[in-house]
């Protein structure tokens, strides 16, 4: 006799599923959140301000809302973004012993170069000073009309003398050449001339608008317009020059920007004196 047959067992139907809706928002939570969020952008805005402000000889940021613009000493052949002012605290400019005597580079410069950067030879030799290793080379845009060899004999003075930053932050300025360059060695400062469309380039997100130097992503961005025609505040362009080296190797260096420590002293040399004085004296070196 045939055992018993069993029905297959029937699985029972899993209960139909209802998306599970998200808690309303009260208006309370919502403006919570809004405040948050605005906040949160507000702190970052301000962070990157900082960071921007850090660096460049009067360059400004994007997010600052700021203008200022350096008055030229002569007129140049490089429009400005907007009409160039002159601070009404700026005070009589000082000159000072330069170390060299005023080149016959041209006084006005194209807006744009070619565009292209050629490592040049540096002349001289390095000091015999002794401290922190810091290499550096020097590039020149092509088009410019300025001596690439005056413009590195000008920097090799400025980083060697006594009153620089070799003395100052006990560090050994070590120059590298195309050569070595060219082979892969790297460098810790690029000393860059380079036309005002250029600058803006190179410097960005900084905004030079044409008119100013700056120190971006190791690079010491010399503007060609302000290197022809320095500015009103300093009687000496060649003073001038040793200013802005100085200045934006200084960045290279982690300085950051300093104000005027008092009526008729000397400008500190990171101070943004390509914008005015502020009542101080022009002073291009970094020790006083």
């Amino acid at each position: 006799m045939p055992g018993p047959t069993h029905a297959p067992e029937r699985r029972p139907r899993p209960r139909e599923r209802r998306p599970i809706e998200p808690p309303a928002m009260s208006p309370e939570r919502r403006r919570r959140l809004q405040r948050t969020l605005i906040v949160g952008a507000v702190l970052f805005g301000l962070l990157l301000w900082v960071i921007v402000k850090a660096f460049g000889d009067g360059s400004t940021s994007a997010h600052a809302g700021e203008a200022a613009s350096p008055t030229p000493a002569q007129k140049t052949s490089a429009p400005a973004n907007s009409a160039p002012s002159t601070p009404s605290s700026a005070s009589p400019s000082a000159s000072s012993t330069s170390t060299a005597t005023p080149s016959a580079d041209p006084t006005t410069v194209p807006k744009s170069g070619d565009g292209k950067l050629t490592a040049v030879a540096i002349p001289g030799s390095d000091t015999e000073r002794t401290g922190r290793t810091v290499t550096f080379n020097v590039e020149v845009e092509g088009g410019l009309g300025i001596d690439p060899a005056r413009f590195a004999t000008k920097v090799r003075q400025v980083l060697s003398d006594q009153r620089g930053w070799e003395p100052l932050d006990k560090i050994h300025f070590v120059a590298i050449s195309p050569e070595k360059r060219a082979a892969g060695a790297q460098v810790d400062i690029r000393i860059t001339l380079a036309s005002p469309n250029l600058t803006d380039q190179l410097c960005a997100p900084l905004r030079t608008g044409g008119e100013v130097s700056c120190n971006h992503d190791g690079r010491a961005v010399i503007n060609a317009m302000r290197w022809a025609a320095g500015v009103s505040y300093y009687d000496d362009l060649d003073a001038y020059r040793d200013y802005v080296i100085n200045h934006e190797v200084g960045h290279g260096l982690w300085h950051q920007h300093a104000t005027c420590p008092g009526a008729g002293q000397k400008a500190p040399i990171m101070q943004q004196q390509t914008l005015g004085l502020q009542g101080c004296t022009a002073w291009p070196w970094p020790s006083t």
